[in-house]
């Protein structure tokens, strides 16, 4: 018999999380501060419950995918938390992207309750949340990890594993400051390109022919040449909120990140320019304004 599993956080991540573990056959039992994000999969049969403590009490394994630390924090902590539901033995997993401080109290409070607990943040977006072929980083006590095993082949394809859960912490947010290096780079080849007369299109096939290329460089570039900033999968202001979780995790390491200084200063300012819910490749939007083009096809 399945586990019952306990879904804290229906975002644009959690929810098809979620669906592919109902559809995998697992009882899930599913919370979210905005209830209608619950709504659809309730009705695929999923038990909604009425706070996070009810969520606790009712599953052997609860997941949360939640914006920061500070939700987090809160669903856990907060009266009719999570920690007033899980009982010995249980096991909670949690898979947002976060600072390591969160998880090092998490990891001293479950410890001294005897309750299971991982981080497991992820690497991919809806597409692969959806089909399960996500990238783990799955931190935590072996034995935790083989209790679940079976939940994280339904969510994951490919899994990296550290015995100190928060080595996956700072792995999840090393890749993130890739995003947003890259994503930095790519803004400001296309806006100089354009300011000195060359082609978005020509400036994308060059990289296309070149070890310089990555999928990333190539879709964002014409979702910018299009226009096209709906916020579907990641905004502005989480990935900001990411680039100051690391440069935090880095100077508590005693790591110097000045590179990604500037690039949060770029990322402030699309977020104070209002285009913090938009999708991060937005942030093209600073420079353009600075330049006086605009990057389209």
């Amino acid at each position: 018999m399945k586990p019952t599993i306990g879904f804290i956080g229906l975002g644009t991540m959690g929810l098809p999380m979620a669906e592919r573990l109902r559809q995998s056959g697992f009882p899930l039992v599913v919370y979210n501060r905005t209830e209608s994000r619950a709504n659809e999969i309730v009705q695929q049969g999923a038990h909604k419950a009425k706070t996070c403590a009810e969520v606790g009490r009712t599953v052997d394994i609860c997941i949360t995918m939640v914006s920061d630390p500070r939700a987090l924090e809160k669903i856990v902590f907060s009266q009719n938390g999570l920690d007033e539901g899980l009982s010995t033995d249980k096991i909670h997993i949690d898979m947002s992207t976060v600072s390591p401080a969160i998880i090092e109290r998490l990891l001293k409070h479950y410890s001294g309750k005897k309750i299971g607990f991982l981080h497991v943040p992820v690497l991919g977006s809806v597409p692969q949340a959806t089909d399960g072929s996500l990238l783990l980083f799955v931190g935590g006590d072996r034995a935790v990890i083989d209790r679940v095993r079976e939940v994280l082949n339904v969510l994951g394809t490919q899994q990296w594993y550290f015995p100190e859960a928060t080595k996956a912490t700072h792995l999840k947010l090393i890749c993130n400051m890739f995003i947003a290096s890259m994503s930095a780079s790519l803004v400001q080849g296309l806006v100089f390109g354009v300011k000195v007369g060359i082609p978005p299109s020509t400036l994308l096939d060059v990289l296309s022919h070149s070890s310089l290329n990555a999928p990333m460089y190539q879709t964002k570039g014409r979702s910018i040449t299009q226009r096209q900033f709906t916020p579907a999968r990641f905004c502005t202001e989480h990935l900001l909120k990411d680039i100051n979780l690391a440069l935090d995790a880095g100077k508590n390491a005693g790591v110097s990140l000045q590179a990604l200084e500037p690039i949060r200063e770029l990322y402030t300012a699309a977020t104070s320019m209002g285009f913090g819910r938009e999708d991060y490749s937005a942030v093209v939007k600073v420079l353009e304004t600075m330049a006086g083009v605009k990057v389209t096809e």
